[in-house]
């Protein structure tokens, strides 16, 4: 998940089992692989230069309030938050295999 703290968007009808990206004006949730295959390896950087080799998963504007973003998963075990300047944020996130993501980075494209 990358959001706002500030989020008002919940994603109440996302079905990863269906589709693998749920995206909101201020949230993205990206479907991974199971915890119960592993760890999910994550890079997470303030160019495109550092996305790597990969499938694109999401192009997008994200909006922030905060002036940060929180990148966490389900259960809150893993979480970052990065700086942004408030307003719309250009977002890329790659992935080596779609619905099953082992490897990802996300680039917060600072312009």
């Amino acid at each position: 998940m990358i959001e706002d703290p500030e989020s008002a968007f919940h994603h109440d009808d996302w079905d990863p089992a269906v589709e693998d990206v749920s995206a909101g004006p201020d949230s993205v949730y990206l479907s991974v692989q199971p915890a119960v295959d592993g760890p999910v390896e994550i890079g997470i950087f303030r160019s495109e230069a550092g996305l790597v080799d990969g499938v694109a998963y999401f192009d997008g504007d994200l909006v922030t309030s905060s002036g940060m973003f929180v990148i966490h998963d389900a259960n809150d075990v893993m979480r970052f938050t990065v700086g942004a300047p408030r307003g719309r944020v250009r977002v890329k996130v790659h992935v080596d295999q779609l619905g099953l993501a082992s490897r990802m980075s996300v680039a917060f494209v600072l312009e």
